[in-house]
């Protein structure tokens, strides 16, 4: 079976490259907010603009321990999730060789 075609491989693929960009971009970002004051910085094919914006927060830290405590305040909500988990050994599993349960995702 060709790898290039498994979904899960290519995800995996995607959020490496994903962090990769997310760490290049925080670090440029930082270095603009270091050494920028607020104001438009001219690139070759577009403007950056570093701003500054104060704004109100709510502070669940000053609430009294009674209203923290009490269940009438809280709700519970549901979270899906996809973890990535990486397989100690290169052994193709099973699963590869039988009918796969999720169709192999065609690409746009």
């Amino acid at each position: 079976m060709d790898m290039s075609l498994s979904p899960v491989d290519e995800l995996v693929r995607l959020r490496r490259k994903i962090a990769e960009l997310r760490a290049r971009e925080a670090a440029l970002e930082a270095g603009f907010i270091s050494s920028c004051a607020s104001g438009r910085y001219h690139g070759l094919t577009c403007d950056l603009v570093v701003s500054h914006t104060a704004y109100q927060v709510f502070d669940i830290s000053k609430l009294p321990p009674d209203t923290l405590g009490d269940d009438r305040y809280y709700a519970t909500k549901q979270v899906t999730s996809i973890r990535i988990e990486e397989r100690e050994d290169d052994a193709l599993p099973a699963a590869l060789n039988a009918p796969q349960i999720m169709p192999l995702l065609s690409r746009p």
